[in-house]
């Protein structure tokens, strides 16, 4: 299985959780979905209707992330403006008035090592091909359109599925039903754990279908587990989200 792995900078990163409306707090990871963002834009697949969604889905496209930087989270305000009857009126005389300070959590100067598979070789090999040569079909970002971000190919290889009885040293963060239920985890002082929950699957309207609970640390320190799907890439033992 072919796998493609790249490392996503960014000075600020913002991943609304599914559960948040009004108080716009952020992930630690960029999410599945989000990723599936990530690779359409830089394939350059169309995003109305979920296009990208449905064509990346149908290329049963699977996707991982691990991190690299530990996790720092800053608060900031941000204004919002009213642009939903394509324009925006910059005066009293708009409803819902010409701005709206909003406070907005976001990740700080994190880098994340993202790793795709999928069946359809052809894409997988334009996206590695465009990581490559750092020629991206539409601008990427963390999560929100202003928060540009970077991307480099760390690697295109082959990956083989690996098994063990003891505890192996992951390089991304792990789906907990693929650990196992009686001592899964090794758990150390000098690490950090964390468990978040993301959409893993979506229908029309974006309406959550399936989700995923995920384990990983926030000081960046591998986690050593008892995993029952573990990948090598070159050096990295991974496992996918999705």
């Amino acid at each position: 299985m072919k796998c493609v792995c790249f490392k996503l900078t960014g000075d600020y990163g913002h991943y609304r959780p599914y559960y948040t409306t009004s108080s716009p707090t952020t992930y630690s990871l960029m999410p599945p979905t989000s990723i599936y963002g990530l690779v359409g834009a830089i394939l350059g697949l169309d995003k109305n209707d979920n296009y990208y969604y449905k064509e990346l889905e149908s290329a049963k496209i699977r996707v991982g992330i691990g991190i690299l930087t530990p996790v720092k989270k800053v608060t900031m305000s941000t204004n919002l403006i009213n642009t939903k009857n394509d324009f925006w009126v910059p005066t009293s005389k708009n409803p819902s008035g010409p701005r709206t300070p909003t406070r907005f959590e976001y990740v700080v100067g994190q880098e994340y090592l993202v790793f795709v598979t999928m069946e359809d070789e052809l894409l997988l090999d334009e996206l590695a091909d465009r990581l490559a040569n750092h020629c991206f079909a539409y601008g990427i970002s963390l999560g929100l359109s202003n928060l540009i971000a970077d991307a480099q190919l760390v690697c295109y290889d082959s990956s083989q599925k690996i098994s063990s009885d003891d505890f192996i040293e992951m390089d991304s963060a792990i789906p907990t039903d693929k650990i196992e239920k009686e001592k899964g985890i090794k758990v150390l002082p000098d690490i950090k754990y964390c468990k978040e929950r993301y959409v893993k699957k979506f229908v029309e309207n974006r309406i959550p279908l399936d989700y995923v609970d995920v384990l990983f640390s926030t000081n960046a320190r591998k986690i050593s587990v008892k995993c029952n799907e573990v990948y090598r890439l070159n050096n990295y033992k991974i496992t996918f989200l999705t």
